[in-house]
């Protein structure tokens, strides 16, 4: 499953550069990019863990296609779409000392709709963005009665980011941080996990 998907993206981002490197003007209304970067993710809890039991936050990564449309001239519309890789969880320890970890959105697809505004009117100007974001965890069924997948999760999303307007396309590293906001867990010896993180984009446009 995995290799389809990098294929496509991988494809799709190619292509998006060979089409923007066709193209010399920068100022258009609408937009294609796609980005790469890493994540920083952790869970919360609600309830108190078993004593066995402890989260582990974890370094990923991701990558992504995206459009920019111009609602006017600091105020864009910016759907997005990304395949992340993800390091966070549960490990719990077993009366043979032996560790069971639940894995939380090991890989997923999200799907967000960020509005962005941007502060200024030059070639390098810092923007604010804000919207929803739709995760979808990407699973194979569980190999056995102990593995469990997780949830759909619903997170806002808030970030900074600066915008360069170089001669021929637009480099706009951002800073994100997504909150989540529903229940991600399938896991019976648990009760409510939240997942969040934070990512530093790379945006090619």
């Amino acid at each position: 499953m995995k290799k389809p998907i990098l294929t496509v993206t991988l494809a799709f981002c190619a292509f998006v550069v060979f089409s923007q490197s066709e193209s010399k003007n920068i100022d258009t209304k609408l937009r294609f990019g796609f980005n790469l970067g890493t994540n920083y993710s952790f869970l919360q809890s609600k309830e108190s863990l078993p004593s066995n039991a402890e989260i582990y936050p974890g370094i990923g990564a991701k990558m992504g296609v995206f459009m920019d449309y111009s609602i006017s001239k600091n105020f864009l519309f910016s759907p997005k779409t990304e395949l992340a890789f993800n390091k966070s969880g549960v490990e719990t320890t077993n009366n043979d000392n032996s560790i069971s970890t639940y894995k939380v959105f090991p890989i997923s697809i999200d799907i967000m709709t960020h509005f962005v505004y941007k502060i200024g009117e030059r070639k390098t100007v810092p923007y604010l963005l804000f919207g929803p974001n739709l995760r979808l965890p990407l699973e194979k069924n569980p190999k056995s009665s102990s593995e469990f997948n997780n949830k759909t999760d619903l997170a806002v999303d808030f970030g900074i980011g600066l915008e360069n307007r170089l001669k021929h396309f637009i480099f706009a590293p951002e800073i994100r941080y997504s909150l989540g906001l529903l229940n991600v867990n399938k896991n019976p010896t648990f009760q409510t996990l939240k997942y969040h993180n934070i990512s530093l984009v790379l945006n090619f446009k």
